[in-house]
């Protein structure tokens, strides 16, 4: 990263569509929703979720329901920018501590999306499979949280001693392969087992901005620090 300081914007929650409820009452409710959307989905899949399963299991009407949301899809768009609001956040603030190099960053950066994947499984269920299945404008959801990891990722170029010679489009391609690895684990049901991954992803990230030798001992790395913590645990 250019920049330690550098700002990525986080995208902001959507508010829903319709006369929405305000106050602690409302968010209580909503908070209710999403948890319970996340639960059906995990359980079923979003196609197969409707709004009568969503209120039996938030114990809300639907006349509550519809005060929220305009329909389930807005309702499914509402929990997805929420968490993923959370989640960025909680990268950009672990990575972009000052007086960190590019690359470990990047280790930060990617340790925190692998840790909050399995400490939230079925949210990220929901935001990395579900979310293909919610229509075209959650794909485009999906397809705007890539983008901007991807920004980060890029920004290894001005690291690499060739980096005029990568591809910018590069970027954008390891991020979709890191996605890809991380919803196989989830369909095989090994979401909290994320944090194992983090060795072998950061080696992909890494090595066509600074080569075999280094993103392999960076790897390696990772991977000792991994194994520490779990002993200290």
């Amino acid at each position: 990263m250019e920049d330690a300081g550098s700002v990525i914007p986080i995208p902001v929650p959507l508010e829903p569509a319709g006369n929405h409820q305000q106050g602690a009452a409302g968010r209580g409710q909503r908070v209710r929703v999403f948890d319970a959307l996340a639960e059906l989905c995990a359980e079923k899949g979003y196609p197969a979720v409707t709004v009568s399963d969503i209120v039996a299991r938030a114990h809300i009407s639907r006349t509550t329901f519809y005060e929220l949301f305009r329909d389930k899809e807005g309702c499914f768009l509402a929990a997805y920018d929420a968490v993923l609001a959370r989640f960025l956040g909680n990268v950009i603030s672990a990575c972009l501590r000052p007086g960190l190099s590019w690359p470990e960053q990047v280790r930060i950066g990617l340790e925190t999306i692998l840790s909050f994947g399995a400490a939230e499984p079925l949210f990220t269920r929901m935001c990395l499979l579900d979310v293909l299945s919610a229509g075209p404008a959650g794909r485009e959801r999906y397809r705007s949280g890539l983008r901007v990891l991807a920004s980060f990722v890029d920004s290894g170029r001005a690291q690499a001693e060739d980096g005029d010679h990568v591809p910018p489009g590069l970027a954008t391609s390891l991020v979709g392969g890191v996605a890809l690895v991380i919803r196989d684990e989830i369909r095989a049901g090994r979401t909290n087992d994320l944090p194992r991954l983090l060795p072998d992803l950061l080696y992909s990230l890494l090595v066509p901005y600074v080569g075999q030798d280094r993103a392999l001992a960076e790897a390696r790395a990772s991977d000792a620090l991994s194994t520490a913590a779990v002993s200290r645990g």
